[in-house]
């Protein structure tokens, strides 16, 4: 394999893009965020939908998330901007970052206007903009790799093609010294004994468990089951007729290797290996803990299509249903339809998604970024 192509941060990792952030910690500072994302639509903005009068549960939340985004390393250089009486304010979250990156914490109410904190967000974005344009990319091998395994619009072609091909990749990875990730929680169910199998030891295990425990106790405390919820209209239109059935396709993604632990919103991963997410099957805000927990890169399989991104991750959309690939044939990074339709191997999908994804590790932009699907969602308690 030739040498990816990456920049090197501060805390010796590697990131596949060279984005400066600027994100809201809390709704009264979105058209800061807004402003400075209409005068600068190369510089990657996100905007929070709350940011007050939350519990515990979400506040925590949102605030390792947010963090997780800023310190992603495909993120240079991060900018908080924030109102200053919010839970979790735009300065405590820029002394967290420290020297990782060039950072800024913006308060509206200490500049004295949304105007005054537009201008001071201009200043930092023209900087970071200058010094990040000036470092270069340099060579880094596979075990330096970090990606997060999605699926979204699945129809039965994920299960029986996509999936695995993408499993077969986060085997390699894995095998190569890198990490893979896997989330979706509320996607586990039906699959749980697979996942239980794998698990590196006892303490992995119950951990699994208790995720699983918290999300039906919460369904039924509200009267409902989780497969009132999942599978979508649209997958049973593709052909997914039960959440176990959905399940069994969906944990294929993983690979068959040892889960190594679960990991929790916005926390990254304490080693190598696979590692799963306890993050929401809703796509933009399983992608936005995907990318809080530090993926460089999403494997985001998908039959009847979509056109989600993310802000801070490429995302590589993989098909193997014609109809899909027909459907949103602009939105398809990797056509592997002739698994299925002509009996290509599971392992010649994945030489093709592993292909694609050197090349996009290097530089190569996905169909989402060229685009501008940024598409983002605070994972939330509630959210399946």
């Amino acid at each position: 394999m030739t040498a990816l192509l990456g920049y090197r941060r501060r805390d010796g990792r590697i990131g596949v893009r060279n984005h400066v952030l600027v994100v809201s910690t809390v709704t009264c500072a979105n058209r800061v965020v807004q402003r400075i994302g209409f005068e600068f639509p190369e510089v990657m903005c996100i905007e929070h939908a709350a940011g007050c009068m939350a519990l515990d549960d979400d506040r925590e939340i949102a605030r390792d998330v947010l963090l997780g985004l800023a310190r992603n390393p495909n993120v240079g250089a991060v900018c908080f901007v924030g109102l200053g009486c919010e839970q979790t304010s735009a300065q405590l979250l820029r002394e967290q970052v420290g020297d990782e990156k060039p950072a800024v914490g913006i308060s509206i109410q200490s500049c004295g206007g949304s105007d005054q904190a537009i201008e001071r967000c201009r200043s930092f974005v023209i900087e970071a903009s200058r010094k990040l344009a000036e470092q270069l990319r340099e060579p880094f091998g596979a075990a330096e790799l970090i990606i997060a395994t999605k699926c979204g619009g699945s129809d039965w072609t994920s299960a029986l093609a996509s999936n695995p091909a993408v499993g077969v990749v986060s085997n390699r990875i894995v095998r190569a010294g890198g990490i893979s990730m896997m989330g979706e929680s509320a996607g586990w169910f039906g699959a749980d004994h697979v996942l239980l199998e794998r698990a590196r030891d006892e303490r992995v295990r119950e951990d699994i468990l208790r995720v699983l425990r918290r999300l039906y106790d919460s369904a039924l405390n509200r009267g409902k089951r989780i497969d009132e919820a999942n599978p979508s209209p649209g997958n049973m239109a593709g052909g997914l007729t039960t959440l176990t059935e959905k399940a069994l396709g969906g944990v294929r993604k993983s690979g068959d290797g040892p889960i190594e632990g679960l990991l929790a919103p916005g926390e990254t991963p304490r080693g190598k290996g696979l590692w799963l997410l306890d993050n929401p099957s809703l796509d933009p805000a399983s992608v936005a803990g995907m990318a809080a927990a530090g993926a460089q890169i999403i494997l985001f399989t998908t039959g009847r299509g979509t056109p989600i991104g993310s802000p801070i991750c490429p995302v590589i959309k993989i098909c193997a249903s014609g109809e899909g690939a027909r459907r949103l044939p602009d939105h398809i990074d990797v056509d592997i339809t002739d698994i299925v339709e002509s009996g290509a191997s599971i392992d010649s999908g994945a030489d093709r998604i592993e292909a694609l994804m050197h090349a996009v590790a290097s530089g190569e932009r996905t169909r989402a970024e060229a685009k501008g699907h940024r598409e983002f969602v605070m994972p939330q308690v509630g959210v399946l």
